[in-house]
């Protein structure tokens, strides 16, 4: 698929987002744009006052709009509460964070009274436009999980593939990425990456899976006929899975600053898409995952 696909019509009407700690102008920033595109509704927790003033250095229509609904709240930990709640009792398909801290956020998320969680594990899930590459592609993890073991690497695994078949993407070319293309036993992700791609739980998932594989090798056909790979993957993957967080959150970080790739993502594995931005992140990128998370909710 390509990057922009994620923006491709659909029934945004029945789409309904709730902000955790919504009162801060590059969160707002997105949300309004959405607001003027679209026919969704918004559900903006935090304190109200704060909100209202803010949404008014924007424009007075805001205020006291069905479409943007406010739940005051007097700190993080009622925030998050009244967030998540509003997800678990139907009223909104998309969760976000705001001026939150990430910790706050999903301990609410993991409180089994909303029953939010419904895999394995949560999983960060980032779609990325390269400006070198024929496809947009799907990294993972590079932000939740700090040193994934087999089983985890496979609810990891999981979560990126359903998320890949909501996209569109009917059978996935997903990539193990390590530092050699070689089993070495010194290396725990080659080991890890052998053992994954020989897994009976494969076979159930639809996709076509190699590793362990350079990251030149997973996207370049070049780099691979160079070094005489034979490969269903390399060259052409839609899914790159990360050994651990450091690979992945470098990887990340040097597309998106180094490459000038553009980047949505969401977390994965609960009942509906979190919206997890950074705050360091682009108004454009928090504008990107929310449509990717959309676009997933919708499927």
């Amino acid at each position: 698929m390509k990057f922009n696909e994620i923006f491709e019509e659909y029934n945004h009407e029945m789409t309904t987002l709730s902000i955790c700690k919504a009162a801060d102008m590059d969160v707002l920033k997105p949300v309004l744009r959405l607001y003027k595109e679209t026919n969704m509704t918004f559900h903006l927790v935090d304190d109200r006052f704060n909100l209202e003033e803010m949404l008014k250095t924007f424009d007075e229509e805001f205020i006291n709009n069905d479409r943007l609904v406010i739940h005051h709240s007097a700190g993080d930990e009622q925030a998050a509460a009244i967030a998540a709640g509003l997800v678990a009792e139907g009223k909104a398909d998309i969760l976000m964070k705001g001026l939150i801290s990430t910790s706050t956020i999903l301990r609410e998320v993991l409180n089994k009274s909303h029953g939010l969680v419904q895999g394995t594990m949560l999983s960060h899930v980032a779609l990325f436009d390269l400006p070198n590459y024929h496809k947009a592609v799907l990294l993972s993890d590079a932000a939740m999980n700090i040193a994934p073991d087999i089983n985890q690497k496979m609810a990891i695994i999981q979560n990126i593939v359903e998320c890949g078949h909501k996209l569109g993407i009917e059978k996935p070319r997903v990539a193990l990425l390590s530092a050699v293309e070689k089993v070495n036993n010194k290396m725990p992700s080659t080991t890890d990456a052998d053992t994954i791609t020989k897994m009976d739980e494969i076979t159930s998932l639809n996709i076509l899976i190699d590793g362990p594989l350079q990251y030149d090798l997973a996207i370049s056909k070049e780099a691979a006929e160079h070094k005489n790979l034979e490969s269903d993957v390399a060259g052409d993957a839609d899914i790159l899975i990360a050994p651990n967080i450091e690979a992945g959150n470098v990887l990340y970080k040097s597309l998106v600053y180094s490459a000038g790739a553009r980047v949505a993502s969401v977390i994965t594995g609960a009942s509906v898409p979190i919206v997890l931005t950074s705050r360091a992140d682009s108004a454009e990128d928090k504008y990107n995952s929310i449509r990717l998370a959309m676009k997933i909710s919708q499927n």
